[in-house]
């Protein structure tokens, strides 16, 4: 058009490559460049294919009209007239005020249609197109029993297997790092570099719904310092039931304890000193009067003048509940009790001990009944964190501040008890599949795997106080 007419001469192109969507990113470099250009009278003339592809907005594409007068900017178009474009009577202003108000209308129209159609879709549980999730590629197109036809996620060959095994990695005690270092050797998964995945991608991937099949929706873009609970975000269909898109990785009662076990990590503010006693039986260990164990670390001066670092388990409820809440102020050596226990679980993984274990863990709790546990755990530690925020406030002074402390303590029972339900009906999959090889390897594990091994086999350890021999002093209890 432009050549036909002669006497112009092109001096370049603003070029945009945008959705025409109301819901698409705007990133219209092109556009602001433009504008840049004709605030500085750089542009003289603007020419272009027709009026709604400089802008779908119609108070924007006014407002845009009127600057482009106000500057002395020609606009040429192939489709409206040169005149409604360049004049400013009221006839120009009604007739351009009304094709921009339809370019917008029909905007509208067209993402309330991509809209629907993506919500179709997904109450289908199909896929409606980009990158598909780490773990699974797009599939052939299929037809489903209510004759709806798209695109589902099939597990991947090779990705979807090391998620599985990423689960049995976080179950076992194993780290993020460790799980990338595993992709690389074992699957040759690395970032386009070269490197180990990163931990926050392996992160994201395993506390992702997508995890147990469920179809993602609409998440929101991440926020810092935002905290958003993911199965809030997922299709369900016209009954409100979770749509399953893909087959899953594990079974919601795993994925749920890999994401608290993930989220705890993550959370964890416990002190690490350098030099310090493992403590491989925390959690495990029991006083008598139903309080937990803590290590103890301290020095002793001997006869020669040497120090002497000693470790120790002993019951802190006098401390934390005042004197006379246990009468035994039970204390074990850390050294003993913990060659006790070991040498008592490797009797325990022997080929014949397994078997018996696996025939017992048969009869466990449904998975129903782990996330009711699981769900009764998180309630009971947002009661003791809502507890916690209210020391020094006005609500606990005084003689309230014990009332408080007795709260805090009846929450933290729950807690320990729930704790202990919930590792003693663990899955079939995460009980010792070959014990000698768990013995041979056992230094090279770290303080997390191990204790994890350990409450796989061990309920409670309950000692008692006095100065007899470990063994009289211990008691086990194997998980049933």
């Amino acid at each position: 058009m432009l050549t036909v007419e002669g006497s112009w001469t092109v001096m370049g192109e603003y070029i945009d490559n945008d959705s025409a969507s109301s819901s698409a990113v705007k990133t219209r470099n092109g556009w602001r460049q433009l504008n840049s250009d004709i605030k500085t009278g750089k542009v003289k003339a603007v020419a272009f294919w027709k009026l709604d592809r400089t802008n779908r907005i119609a108070a924007k594409c006014i407002e845009w009209i009127g600057d482009c007068q106000r500057a002395s900017v020609l606009l040429r178009s192939h489709q409206d007239s040169t005149e409604e474009l360049n004049t400013a009577t009221a006839g120009a202003k009604l007739v351009t005020g009304i094709k921009a108000l339809l370019a917008e209308v029909e905007t509208d129209s067209m993402s309330e249609r991509q809209l629907a159609s993506k919500r179709h879709l997904a109450e289908a549980g199909f896929h409606h197109g980009g990158t598909p999730p780490f773990g699974w590629v797009a599939g052939p197109r299929v037809t489903d029993e209510l004759g709806r036809t798209g695109i589902r996620l099939i597990p991947h060959p090779v990705e979807h297997q090391a998620l599985k095994d990423a689960v049995d990695m976080v179950l076992a005690g194993k780290s993020l790092a460790q799980i990338g270092r595993y992709w690389a050797e074992c699957y040759g998964i690395t970032t386009a570099s070269g490197a180990y995945v990163y931990e926050a991608t392996i992160y994201r991937s395993l506390v992702s719904p997508r995890m147990i099949g469920y179809r993602m929706r609409q998440v929101p873009e991440h926020q810092r310092g935002v905290k958003l609970d993911l199965l809030d975000y997922i299709a369900r269909d016209s009954h409100g039931e979770p749509v399953i898109s893909q087959e899953p990785v594990c079974s919601r009662s795993t994925w749920l304890r890999v994401r608290r076990l993930l989220e705890e990590a993550k959370t964890s503010k416990a002190r690490k000193p350098w030099g310090s006693h493992e403590w491989l039986l925390t959690g495990l260990l029991y006083c008598q009067c139903g309080g937990r164990l803590y290590g103890l670390q301290k020095k002793r001066t001997r006869a020669g003048g040497y120090s002497e670092t000693e470790y120790a388990y002993r019951c802190m409820t006098n401390r934390h509940r005042g004197a006379g809440n246990c009468p035994g102020s039970c204390t074990v050596s850390a050294t003993k009790a913990e060659a006790y226990v070991l040498g008592w679980f490797f009797s325990q993984i022997t080929d014949d001990a397994l078997a018996k274990a696996r025939a017992r863990r048969k009869m466990a709790r449904t998975d129903d009944e782990v996330h009711a546990l699981l769900t009764q755990l998180d309630e009971a530690t947002a009661e003791k964190n809502a507890l916690l925020v209210k020391q020094g406030t006005g609500t606990y002074k005084g003689a309230m501040v014990t009332v408080l402390l007795g709260l805090l303590e009846d929450a933290q029972a729950r807690i320990d008890s729930l704790q202990r339900r919930v590792d003693a009906v663990e899955s079939d999959e995460l009980m010792i599949s070959d014990g000698p090889d768990v013995i041979r390897s056992w230094e090279s594990k770290g303080i997390k795997e191990r204790r994890n091994y350990l409450r796989r086999v061990i309920q409670q350890i309950n000692a008692l106080p006095g100065r007899g021999p470990i063994e009289e002093r211990i008691k086990i209890t194997p998980v049933r």
